[in-house]
C-alpha cells in the first residue's frame, strides 16, 4: 500500500509543487493587506488547494494506465482504493501545515490572531475539502477523467452549495445563516465525515465490479 502512496505521489509532483507554491503565495497575503479577517479565508483556500490537485493524479494514472496495472499487484481492491483515500488526506494534512503557516507568519507580523476564527478556518477548509473529495472521486472512477476540470467544478459546486443550504436549514436555530454558529460547524463537521466515510465504501464498490 505504501507503494500505491508513493506513486499517487509521483503522479502529481509537479501539480504538488505548484499548489505549494500558490499556498506560500497566499500565506504572506493578510500580512500585505494588514487585514486580520483574511487570515481564517486564506487558510481555507489553501487547505482547498491541495484538495482539488486531486484530478491531476487520477488523470495521470488513467493516461499511464496505472490503474490496469495496479490491479495486479498483490493488493485487494479495497486496499487500492484505500490507498487512495489515505493520499486524500494526505493532502489535507499538507493544507494544514500550510495554513498553520499563515498563522504563524501574520504572527510574526504582529496581526491579531482570532483563535476561534482560526479553528473556523481550517474546519470549513476541511469540510469542503471532505466534501468535494467525497463526490469528486467516486464520480471520475465510475466515468473516467476525460473530463475532469467538468467533475471538479461541479463537485467544488456542490459542497459550496451544501455548506449554504445547510446553513439556511439550521438558521431558525443559529440566528440566521450563521457559518461560524457552533451548531453549523458541528453538523458541517459530521456531515462531512459521513460523506467522505460513505465515498470510500461506494468507491470500493464500484472499484470492485469495474473492468479496467
Amino acid at each position: 500500500m505504501k507503494g500505491l502512496i508513493r506513486n499517487s505521489f509521483y503522479a502529481m509532483e509537479n501539480s504538488l509543487k505548484i499548489s505549494f507554491f500558490i499556498a506560500a503565495f497566499l500565506s504572506v497575503m493578510p500580512c500585505f493587506a494588514k487585514n486580520s479577517s483574511l487570515i481564517p479565508v486564506t487558510i481555507s483556500v489553501q487547505i482547498y488547494i491541495f484538495a482539488m490537485s486531486i484530478g491531476t493524479s487520477l488523470h495521470a494514472d488513467a493516461a499511464a494506465k496505472w490503474d490496469q496495472f495496479e490491479i495486479a499487484l498483490p493488493v485487494p481492491r479495497n486496499g487500492i482504493v484505500k490507498a487512495k483515500y489515505i493520499f486524500y488526506l494526505l493532502l489535507m494534512a499538507a493544507g494544514l501545515c500550510m495554513g498553520s503557516l499563515t498563522a504563524a507568519v501574520s504572527a510574526a507580523a504582529g496581526l491579531p490572531l482570532d483563535y476561534l476564527g482560526l479553528a473556523y478556518g481550517f474546519a470549513h477548509g476541511l469540510t469542503l475539502s471532505a466534501v468535494s473529495i467525497g463526490l469528486m472521486y467516486p464520480v471520475m472512477l465510475k466515468f473516467g477523467t476525460d473530463k475532469n476540470e467538468m467533475v471538479l467544478l461541479l463537485s467544488a459546486f456542490c459542497a459550496v452549495a451544501f455548506t449554504i443550504a445547510a446553513a439556511a436549514v439550521l438558521s431558525p436555530w443559529t440566528n440566521g445563516m450563521n457559518l461560524h454558529h457552533p451548531l453549523t460547524f458541528t453538523v458541517f463537521t459530521l456531515a462531512a465525515i459521513l460523506i467522505f466515510a460513505a465515498s470510500y465504501l461506494l468507491s470500493v464498490r464500484i472499484h470492485r465490479k469495474k473492468e479496467f
